[in-house]
Formats: structure tokens, C-alpha cells, sequence
């Protein structure tokens, strides 16, 4: 007997068969899928560790917040923002709860470390 011809595509190859098309694109859909699944591990991963910082950033700040109050809280204590240098020792500081003050510095600071929008925490000294 003489063996069927060859069906040949238009470019000339001849054609594949359904059923390897078929295996070549599960092959691809596999490898797609292990592809995207390795992918979503390492963006898992990346995000586990950003929500670990974001709950140290949270702790830290936290605490800052508490030292702030307790600092606020103390009798005699201010907490201000410098607005502007009047002379070498005199600043004007805008307090926390609302008012501004003219304050002094004392000689154990040192002054070059305040500029403006510095935040800096006072004692109220009654004369």
C-alpha cells in the first residue's frame, strides 16, 4: 500500500497536528502559571515585610506621641515650634496650645542647632 500524502500548510511545512498544538499550549499555560505564581510569592513576601515595618513605624510612633504628651502634660512644660530668631539668646516661639512666647536660651544649648520650624520642648519659669 502507498502511504497517505503529506498535508501540507500554505507555507509549504508540513501541518501539525491538533493534538500537539493542544500539548504545546498546556506546556505554555503551565509555564504561565508557574511563572505568575512565583511572581505573586515574591510580591507576598515583599508585602509581609513592608506591613512588619509599617507596625514598627506605627510602635514608634506611638511612643513619640506618648513622650509628647507626657512632655505637654508636665506642670510648667511647653512644647513649640521656633518661629523666628529675634536676637543671639531670644526666640518667638508658637506653643503647641495656641499662644506665642518670647523665650530665652539658656547657655548649655546650643543656639545653631534651633531654626525655624524647629520643635523644641520649654520651661515655663514664674518670676
Amino acid at each position: 500500500m502507498a502511504a497517505a500524502p503529506a498535508v501540507l500548510a500554505p507555507s509549504g511545512l508540513p501541518r501539525r497536528s491538533a493534538a500537539m498544538t493542544e500539548s504545546e499550549r498546556r506546556q505554555k499555560s503551565l509555564e504561565d502559571y508557574r511563572k505568575r505564581l512565583i511572581d505573586h510569592r515574591e510580591l507576598d513576601s515583599k508585602l509581609k515585610k513592608m506591613r512588619e515595618e509599617l507596625k514598627e513605624m506605627t510602635k514608634e510612633f506611638d511612643k513619640s506621641e506618648e513622650d509628647l504628651k507626657a512632655l505637654q502634660s508636665g506642670v510648667g512644660q511647653i512644647v513649640g515650634e521656633v518661629l523666628r530668631q529675634l536676637t543671639e539668646d531670644k526666640f518667638i516661639v508658637k506653643a503647641s496650645n495656641g499662644p506665642r512666647y518670647v523665650v530665652g536660651c539658656r547657655r548649655q544649648v546650643y543656639i545653631c542647632m534651633y531654626g525655624t520650624s524647629q520643635q523644641l520642648g520649654s520651661e515655663v519659669e514664674r518670676q
